[in-house]
């Protein structure tokens, strides 16, 4: 059998819609659809000079839209799951830490 590899690729849509983070897994990734609201409390950022959030400080986004794409690289199957992710300012619900 062929090994799956899952990658979640985090794009922001604002500006130059640049991706701003991949995540890898053993496994598939939770199902997240568009509307979902998205928060960085600390993802390990592609870009050096972007800092990530922090779970007082989140930065929060909502799902725009979702790609799946899956390709056979080398030995194994990449399932990649693309997030294109929008900027939330909104008001934070106190149950995620408003006060």
């Amino acid at each position: 059998m062929t090994p799956i590899e899952y990658r979640m690729e985090l794009y922001d849509t604002s500006g130059r819609h640049r991706p701003i983070a991949v995540i890898t897994a053993a496994g598939p990734f939770t199902p997240v659809s568009v509307g979902d609201r998205f928060d960085d409390e600390g993802w390990p950022r592609l870009d050096a000079d972007d800092p990530p959030g922090a779970p007082a400080s989140p930065r929060r986004y909502t799902v725009h839209s979702v790609k799946h794409v899956v390709t056979h690289e080398g030995d194994r199957i990449v399932a990649r799951y693309c997030l294109n992710l929008t900027p939330f300012d909104g008001e934070r619900s106190p149950v995620w830490g408003a006060e």
